[in-house]
């Protein structure tokens, strides 16, 4: 009975040792980062004046001086927190005056040594640093150390420092080609990183696209700018045919993404293509262009066999004025298959509401033309008796 009262006593000593030195500890680290935190608000403030130079002075062409006095360690790390914060709001020449400004204070340098000698976290965030510092000297260590990162979320980190701090398309497309090795499923999240660069990714982009590796066309369509020239348009219709079946589909997407990319000859080929992800693609995009010289097209494709390009079918010929109206009454009105009929009454009926809802004369005039359109096919008094 003694024994077991001296174990519980024994037991009771321990836990509240452990518990006492549990808040303590808590009590510490807190005092730390409160100390911390008044350290970085006063080195913040003892810096504001310098920073607001920095910003006053981007714009001038006389270089831009270092802060008077000597830097200890602490100010020079909160100054480099700051400069950092304001490296990733610019861009062009202001972004190149402060890269020049971070080698003179000798920040890169500091961030390339922890670089090659930690791990974990502190590597990545030497990394980060490092790009956004724009040190074209780190990309070979860079390009080093993101061979031997496993993490993926790390891999990305140290990707969008090489690109900010690549020294010629070779970096970029060694970067790359691990990239897509190891992530093929982020080819927008690696075309995203590439246009950081100041390096210029468009040869790549041309190189690519007429690539073997699928993965790197991929890449390269979705760094692809807006406006394209002839030769590019050309690759991509040869891309329509492509073995794998995401590269035909984003090719598709491309093309489709204005009308002035396509002829009517090609968007013909496009909403027959054998894969009905395209076809959907091409009619829903008639709507999108609203040129009424394909609703016949459209008309035939609403007895398309899949479901998704016979609704995009119609939807596109509701937004194709008065004969896209037209012809959706006359499949209502004919078609055999009730699926199909139906359809295109639900679009005609959403038509009728869109006009209803139209302010000014010129939504009446369009509702009146609709409703009178409507009456003819269907020999109903009030088109209201499918619109309310």
């Amino acid at each position: 009975m003694f024994q077991h009262l001296q174990i519980a006593y024994g037991f009771i000593c321990v836990a509240s040792a452990l518990i006492v030195s549990g808040v303590v500890l808590l009590l510490v680290i807190k005092w730390r980062n409160l100390r911390m935190a008044r350290m970085k608000d006063e080195a913040r403030k003892k810096q504001q004046d310098y920073v607001a130079y920095v910003i006053a002075h981007l714009d001038a062409d006389e270089e831009l001086k270092l802060p008077v006095g000597p830097l200890g360690k602490w100010d020079l790390a909160v100054l480099e927190e700051q400069l950092i914060e304001l490296a990733e709001r610019v861009k062009g020449k202001h972004r190149e005056r402060l890269a020049e400004l971070f080698e003179r204070l000798g920040l890169p340098e500091k961030e390339l040594a922890r670089l090659t000698r930690s791990f974990g976290v502190n590597r990545l965030d030497a990394a980060y640093k490092l790009g956004a510092m724009g040190c074209s000297q780190a990309a070979p260590a860079l390009l080093s150390v993101l061979k031997t990162e496993r993490d993926e979320p790390g891999r990305f980190i140290i990707a969008r420092a090489i690109a900010r701090c690549a020294r010629d398309t070779a970096d970029l497309r060694e970067m790359v080609a691990h990239m897509v090795a190891l992530s093929p499923e982020s080819p927008r999240l690696l075309a995203e990183i590439l246009s950081e660069s100041a390096v210029d990714p468009a040869p790549l982009m041309r190189e690519w696209i007429e690539h073997s590796d699928w993965r790197l066309v991929l890449v390269a369509m979705a760094g692809m700018p807006s406006t394209a020239d002839r030769e590019l348009i050309g690759s991509l219709w040869k891309l329509i045919g492509a073995d794998e079946k995401e590269v035909r589909i984003n090719a598709a997407k491309l093309l489709l993404r204005t009308g002035d990319w396509v002829t009517p000859k090609q968007v013909e080929s496009l909403i027959k293509h054998p894969d009905w992800e395209i076809r959907s693609l091409t009619a829903k995009s008639i709507g999108r262009w609203a040129d009424d010289s394909y609703v016949p097209l459209l008309s035939r494709s609403i007895d398309d066999e899949n479901w998704w390009v016979r609704y995009n079918a119609a939807r596109s010929l509701a937004k194709l004025g008065d004969d896209g109206f037209r012809a959706l009454c006359e499949i209502a009105s004919q078609a055999k298959q009730k699926e199909i009929a139906d359809l295109a009454m639900q679009n005609i009926q959403d038509a009728l509401r869109d006009e209803s809802a139209g302010s000014g004369q010129a939504g009446a005039a369009g509702a009146k033309t609709k409703h009178a359109m409507y009456h003819s096919y269907f020999n109903t008094q009030r088109a209201g008796h499918m619109t309310g």
